[in-house]
């Protein structure tokens, strides 16, 4: 080989490299989002796929070693093959990969099975590829420690260019299933180039495989536009208004019957009577009418996370003036073309604890209603971030926070919540709505420090058909118990003190829609 031709070879190998980085980081995050709608978002899912990812990666290593000790043109060809047809059958085992463990398996051992199964072999081979490079990059010019230094820098590098383009470009604006089967495209397309480039193989036969292996499944598949909702007892057909990926996971619009919900990653964020308008669930009615009870003279109000956005209908319709936070620009916009939100309300588009940290203003009420899966996110429910949210309360104003626990009311998680409320305010009550039959509960807490109920009649765009629910409600009033450790930034246990109830939701949420429901 002439001085050209190695030049050119190892400018290839060092684009290789970059590109197999690119593609390992979209993987793995992509990846996790895969899992979110049958494990949820929390700390156990993203450990599983992170531990699935390094496994696959070491075993790929190994392997990628093992080959190099007998160089022949076709390894790389191979390993670019396998990784590619493999993520290129994503839309056609998904489902039933993820069916199948979710509903066997708790979150921690079935995420990273269904990690493993659905993108173990593919990593396995990416992993098997820097050795590969370095070996035949060693062959050109001696030294295999610069080759492996030249090689494993470029391949860092498109680790960091993959992760970013998979954060701010693939899910905001594709499916998974376009994102995922589009990496393994491109993987083909790599081990095709190598087959030529060495003439490893028949270049007609390689491009040929690649429209019979990995084309045909961006088409295959599709989610459909109508689905199966309510499980096997009382199934129902649901149209599909909307579904797009975001930056806080899979939203969805659907319609059944004569209501109109929004689902983030299988978990409902709000819904309305599609004919009155009026909110379909409880829990957006019992903290806009227990904010009242305590504060009917409230003017101001911050709302953390606006869902579908009942809850600053309902405090507009009163005579309240909003300001609303919400993290992903997508939730506003649906919540205006599909709930009615009120173009008047003040939304700002940043993550919740980021306004708090930053901001001055003073507000009578302050709603926390975000969800990441099936939890607050931690870092809202620390010391500190209540901290945060009393400073920016009027005297007198009042925290409500819309939450989940144990069918009896006491459950890990609420009481750690508890206790960090109780390091600020004199007063905090817990309200639950009991369901027969059900081992989790829908929960509104209210926080103040001088809480004084107000017996009149709440305003008429509460009375709905919750009424009497709300009334019920009330006699459900317990104090905060406190007595634990307060969570704080440096430590919380939320992902853990919980799980429990989170993974009796989510296998609710399993039983209820179909899988095919919970893919883009």
């Amino acid at each position: 080989m002439d001085k050209k031709q190695g030049k050119l070879l190892r400018d290839c190998l060092v684009v290789t490299a970059f590109l197999e980085g690119v593609s390992v980081l979209v993987v793995e995050i992509a990846g996790a989002r895969a899992l979110a709608p049958f494990y949820g978002t929390s700390l156990k899912v993203w450990t599983s796929q992170i531990t699935a990812t390094l496994l696959f990666l070491a075993l790929g290593y190994g392997v990628g070693g093992l080959l190099s000790r007998r160089p022949r043109d076709a390894n790389i060809v191979g390993v670019f093959w396998v990784a590619g047809i493999w993520l290129g059958l994503f839309p056609l085992c998904r489902g039933l990969i993820l069916d199948s463990t979710a509903g066997a398996f708790g979150v921690s051992l079935g995420s990273f099975l269904s990690s493993s199964f659905l993108f173990g072999p593919p990593l396995l081979c990416l992993g098997a590829v820097s050795p590969l490079l370095i070996e035949r990059l060693d062959r050109i010019r001696s030294g295999a420690g610069s080759a492996a230094g030249t090689l494993f820098f470029v391949n860092t590098l498109g680790g960091l260019v993959g992760g970013w383009l998979t954060a701010l470009w693939l899910i905001p604006t594709m499916s998974l299933r376009l994102a995922l089967v589009g990496v393994g495209l491109v993987l083909v397309l790599i081990g095709t180039f190598w087959g030529i480039f060495l003439r490893a193989t028949r270049s007609w036969q390689l491009i040929a495989a690649i429209f019979v292996c990995v084309v045909p499944s961006l088409f295959v598949w599709k989610a459909p536009d109508e689905i199966s909702v309510g499980g096997l007892t009382q199934e129902r057909k649901a149209k599909v208004l909307y579904r797009q990926q975001s930056t806080v996971g899979l939203i969805q619009v659907l319609d059944y019957d004569d209501v109109r919900v929004l689902l983030l990653d299988g978990v409902t964020q709000g819904g309305i009577e599609r004919e009155s308008g009026l909110s379909h669930f409880g829990s957006t009615v019992f903290q806009s009418a227990l904010s009242y009870r305590f504060h009917p003279r409230a003017r101001t109000a911050l709302v953390l996370g606006i869902g579908a956005g009942i809850v600053v209908k309902q405090l507009e319709e009163r005579g309240v003036a909003v300001t609303a936070i919400e993290l992903e620009p997508r939730v506003v916009e649906v919540a205006r073309k599909f709930f009615g939100f009120p173009e008047s309300a003040r939304v700002l588009e940043e993550d919740a604890r980021t306004y708090l940290n930053r901001t001055e203003e003073k507000y009578d009420l302050v709603f926390l209603d975000a969800f990441a899966g099936e939890s607050i996110p931690w870092y809202l429910t620390t010391v500190e971030a209540v901290g945060k949210i009393k400073k920016s309360l009027n005297p007198g104003g009042i925290l409500v926070i819309n939450t989940v626990t144990s069918a009896d009311g006491h459950s890990l998680g609420i009481q750690r919540l508890e206790s960090v409320l109780l390091e600020h305010f004199t007063e905090a009550r817990l309200f639950i709505k009991r369901t027969p039959e059900v081992a989790l509960t829908g929960a509104t807490i209210v926080a103040g420090d001088v809480l004084v109920a107000h017996e009149g009649e709440v305003p008429n765009a509460m009375k709905d058909r919750f009424r009497k629910d709300i009334a019920v409600l009330v006699k459900s009033e317990r104090p905060a118990l406190g007595g634990l450790r307060p969570g704080t930034d440096d430590w919380h246990d939320l992902d853990y003190a919980d799980s429990e109830v989170r993974s009796v939701w989510r296998r609710h949420i399993l039983n209820y829609y179909d899988s095919v429901a919970l893919q883009d």
